[in-house]
């Protein structure tokens, strides 16, 4: 069993090279909207006048799951989705190793160190067992292209595949237009349940707007060659 931050990562990754490939865009606010997902489907934070609250702080079993619940409930004040969106987002070097210590542990990473330019040590996290990523991948092909029916995580994860650019990486360059079209219609249709249908609406909406926001960001700081 993976959580919806797990099968977004393990989508994101090279196999082969064991890090994040380029195409992904904006993958840290991705994750940080998985992780805000996950624990609003677990029943551990809701929404209260549109601001998240800590409804359950029992431990979830899961270290930065775990870890992103405490640092809410630590909060003096309730924030609302976009600011926890942008703080998990910021922080996210940190919760992605949590993350990929998890998909070691499990035996679906390996970690590799690796010389760069022969001076600097790298460390890289390949694939050391390609059935759990083999199985999502068909999974979210039936859905977009077989019209089988979604649960809450996998509508979520479409939606994080379609957020942080990853519809190429996933369904290939002859795949890619009508996988993009596909999507759009799958989330907007998702039938979640009403206990979290608008937590996670919320959430989707503060994750575009955080990764439009890094974009922006990232385009006027750039300096023109």
């Amino acid at each position: 069993m993976f959580t919806i931050a797990e099968e977004l990562l393990l989508l994101a990754m090279d196999d082969d090279k064991g890090t994040v490939v380029p195409t992904a865009g904006s993958l840290e606010y991705g994750l940080a909207g998985a992780i805000l997902s996950e624990l609003t489907m677990m029943e551990r934070i809701g929404l209260k006048d549109d601001k998240i609250t800590v409804v359950n702080s029992d431990s979830t079993d899961v270290s930065f799951l775990d870890s992103a619940l405490n640092e809410i409930k630590g909060c003096e004040k309730a924030k609302e989705v976009e600011h926890w969106i942008n703080h998990f987002g910021d922080k996210m070097g940190e919760l992605k190793k949590d993350i990929i210590k998890t998909l070691v542990d499990k035996g679906v990473l390996k970690e590799e160190e690796k010389k760069v330019l022969w001076v600097f040590n790298q460390t890289t996290y390949p694939t050391a067992y390609n059935r759990p990523e083999r199985e999502i991948r068909d999974r979210v092909q039936k859905i977009v292209f077989d019209d089988a029916k979604p649960d809450a995580k996998t509508a979520m994860l479409l939606s994080l595949i379609q957020t942080c650019t990853l519809v190429y990486e996933v369904f290939g360059k002859d795949q890619e237009k009508e996988a993009s079209m596909r999507l759009e219609k799958i989330v907007e249709d998702s039938n979640y349940s009403e206990a979290v249908k608008k937590s996670i609406e919320e959430m989707e909406t503060a994750i575009l707007i955080a990764c439009n926001t890094v974009i922006m960001t990232t385009v006027i700081n750039t300096p023109n060659n």
